[in-house]
């Protein structure tokens, strides 16, 4: 029995070694067989990629070359006709005015006003325009002005905007916007710098005057084109109906003017199709990102991290695409812009490029960015955070509260994001986490919402120690909202309307509890929202 079990053994393991080259094989043919498909997948994909490109390029090359010759028109005529120089020197100044006087708003414009709508005693926040904080606002304005071409005549301003949308534009005066959710999406100074200058090239290269100049320009072109085709349409008639005489006499003379007639008004009619598309923009940003590369490494910023922002932003945008309304216009165009910006890196830029790695002058990002961009990224979240963009104001704030860890409102509100979009426990113990956070660094107790909030969250919690919590933090809130009221209605009347923002700097420099003294028997005035008695007016005297 045991030499039969040995022989079968043996006879198996036989088989096995027998059997094993062949699996082998057998593997080995079908994983080439699955890397042969993959193959031809990716180069299928690759022909595709290559046949987009090639169409692009086409239709990019018949666009330019309409842009330029509509531009050379214009330009042409400027030079020489003063009646067109007069319209147009009229027409600019007219958008320099309107553009100056909306300037001119966004800078007088309070932080916030109390609008009155039609309903009795209700009153509206509406915020200002620009971004409330003035060390940003100066921050942003000297990386702007040393990118000022050097001999430049012409001034500039550099002003972040409150919106979350992303967006960088540029007034005719002189005047560059550039929005708190632009630069929230930036990982660097480099980058900062880059869409700074990409806006400086619209000013430095007149982009606004060729708008005008072209526009005006359009009108007499196609009249100009339409005469030409007239006169050609005439031309080619007159010749269709002597070739037709003379084939077919009369009947011919007919019919060899009417193909004549079509075929001269087919011919010229595509010239005048294609000179209405005013689609300028496209060729004048190309213009400014070169214009912003070539001005960015001249200062020794590092250049490569341009190509990362365009990978960022795509990045944000295939969760939110409110993301593509502002600075990088379509997906399509994002795609190009960064083609082309890798193009000049490795072409034209890349001997300036490695000079200034070898000399060791190149410049990424600082440590007064990083601490700057804590308070923007912690704002613009929850600017974000209003506008349900929770994608950019969970990112913003996860990036405030790992730079700043003392900050009680970007733990707040960071708290605030993920008990809202959390969907399991976890995200609600760590909700609860920077709550708590936040609330022990509410040194000056001025976010009563905390409070609210962390209620909130104990009370769906069924256990007897938390319904206790939760019950104090709700008389906690109360209490905190009352004394914010009082603080609200006095820093309407006699505080700076920058506060909070004043009190962040105070926080950078290391002071956590000064807080604005109310003066001796200051008696304050409470604007009631209710017409009801408990709302009357009532005296506040400090204890």
């Amino acid at each position: 029995m045991k030499n039969t079990s040995q022989k079968l053994l043996s006879l198996l393991l036989c088989a096995i070694t027998i059997a094993s080259p062949l699996f082998s094989r057998t593997a080995a043919a079908q994983e080439t067989k699955e890397e042969k498909k993959q193959k031809e997948r990716q180069e299928k994909l690759s022909k595709k990629e290559d046949e987009r490109r090639e169409k692009e390029g086409k239709l990019r090359a018949k666009e330019s070359k309409t842009y330029n010759t509509l531009k050379e028109f214009a330009e042409d005529l400027y030079a020489s006709d003063p009646e067109f120089r007069d319209n147009v020197d009229a027409e600019y100044r007219s958008r320099q005015e309107r553009e100056a006087r909306y300037a001119y708003e966004i800078n007088v414009t309070r932080k916030s006003e109390w609008a009155m709508p039609e309903t009795e005693g209700a009153r509206l926040k509406v915020r200002r325009l620009l971004y409330d904080n003035p060390w940003i606002q100066d921050y942003v304005n000297r990386v702007g002005q040393r990118l000022v071409p050097e001999g430049s005549g012409k001034f500039y301003a550099f002003r972040v905007t409150y919106e979350p949308i992303p967006k960088s534009y540029t007034l005719s005066t002189g005047t560059v916007l550039i929005s708190s959710g632009m630069i929230s999406m930036l990982d660097s100074e480099a980058q900062l710098a880059y869409v700074l200058a990409h806006e400086i090239a619209h000013v430095h290269k007149d982009h606004a005057k060729v708008d005008v100049m072209m526009e005006v320009g359009q009108a007499e072109y196609n009249k100009r084109q339409e005469r030409k085709r007239a006169k050609w349409t005439a031309i080619v008639a007159a010749a269709g109906a002597a070739v037709g005489g003379v084939a077919k006499g009369a009947d011919g003379i007919l019919a060899g003017a009417a193909a004549g007639y079509i075929g001269g008004a087919v011919g010229t009619r595509v010239a005048i199709s294609d000179m209405k598309t005013s689609e300028w923009d496209e060729f004048q940003e190309n213009e400014a990102d070169d214009f912003a590369l070539k001005t960015a490494i001249e200062k020794y910023y590092d250049v490569q991290e341009v190509p990362k922002l365009y990978a960022r932003i795509s990045e944000f945008a295939r969760f939110d695409r409110r993301v593509e309304l502002g600075f990088l216009g379509r997906r399509d165009r994002l795609r190009e812009r960064k083609e082309q910006c890798e193009k000049l890196l490795e072409g034209s830029l890349k001997a300036q490029y490695a000079d200034l790695v070898r000399s060791g002058k190149l410049l990424g990002t600082t440590g007064e960015y990083n601490l700057i961009m804590a308070e923007l990224k912690r704002d613009n979240g929850i600017e974000a955070y209003n506008y349900d963009m929770f994608d950019m104001a969970k990112r913003n704030l996860q990036q405030a509260v790992s730079i700043r860890s003392d900050d009680a409102l970007a733990s707040y509100y960071y708290g605030k994001i993920l008990n809202l979009v959390g969907r399991t426990k976890e995200d609600q113990d760590q909700a609860q986490f920077y709550l708590a956070r936040a609330i022990k660094l509410d040194t000056r107790q001025t976010i009563p919402d905390i409070q609210l909030q962390r209620a909130m969250i104990l009370m769906e919690q069924s256990d007897s120690a938390n319904k206790t919590l939760a019950l104090q933090a709700l008389k906690d809130y109360i209490v905190s909202f009352q004394r914010k009221r009082v603080e609200e209605v006095r820093q309407d009347r006699t505080l700076p309307p920058n506060l909070e923002t004043i009190y962040d700097h105070m926080l950078v420099l290391g002071d956590r509890i000064w807080s604005a003294p109310l003066p001796d028997y200051l008696r304050i005035n409470l604007v009631s929202t209710d017409p009801g008695p408990a709302e009357r007016p009532r005296t506040v005297q400090q204890q």
